[in-house]
């Protein structure tokens, strides 16, 4: 083999190394988004959702969470852990709270800071209508996400408060 073929092969082999690694490493942030897509849908609702839909997607939520997963909304006094059939009545509480209403992420940012362990920094806004017509909301979010038996989970929320910012 002559070396002009040792030079390709060898310069072959480190691009298809920096390619898996790329590869791999960008598909945990797919991963941590793909959930954030999941817990948008499972948290969204409509006035016609059947109650067997609305009991399926608010278990599937609080299965994208570790256990226990911590919540922190200063506005309304909630600072502490959630075991999953307590996030499940959260999530509940909150679709039956706002009926016909669509949460969405935006301007969403992942930190993948060790091989088990992201920051996510996003915006969730609402859109909806409740009693006194339509509305949009908009909530910082501080995310940490653990990765565990090869699943991204949620383990903590953190809404950041507007004049804390």
């Amino acid at each position: 083999m002559s070396s002009m073929s040792k030079l390709f092969l060898l310069l072959l082999t480190v691009l298809l190394v920096i390619g898996g690694v790329i590869f791999f490493w960008s598909s945990d942030e797919k991963k941590i988004k793909a959930n954030l897509a999941s817990l948008a849908e499972y948290c969204s609702s409509t006035k016609r959702e059947p109650v067997v839909e609305t009991l399926k997607k608010v278990t599937q939520a609080a299965k994208l969470c570790t256990d226990p997963c911590f919540v922190k909304i200063d506005s309304i006094n909630i600072d502490h852990e959630f075991s999953p059939s307590e996030m499940t009545d959260r999530f509940l509480m909150l679709k039956k709270r706002l009926p016909d209403t669509v949460f969405s992420f935006h301007d969403t940012f992942i930190e993948v800071a060790t091989g088990n362990l992201a920051e996510v920094i996003t915006t969730l806004r609402l859109k909806g209508e409740n009693i006194d017509g339509q509305f949009t909301d908009a909530y910082e979010l501080n995310i940490v996400v653990e990765k565990r038996d090869g699943d991204w989970l949620f383990s903590s929320f953190s809404v950041v408060e507007f004049m804390k910012k």
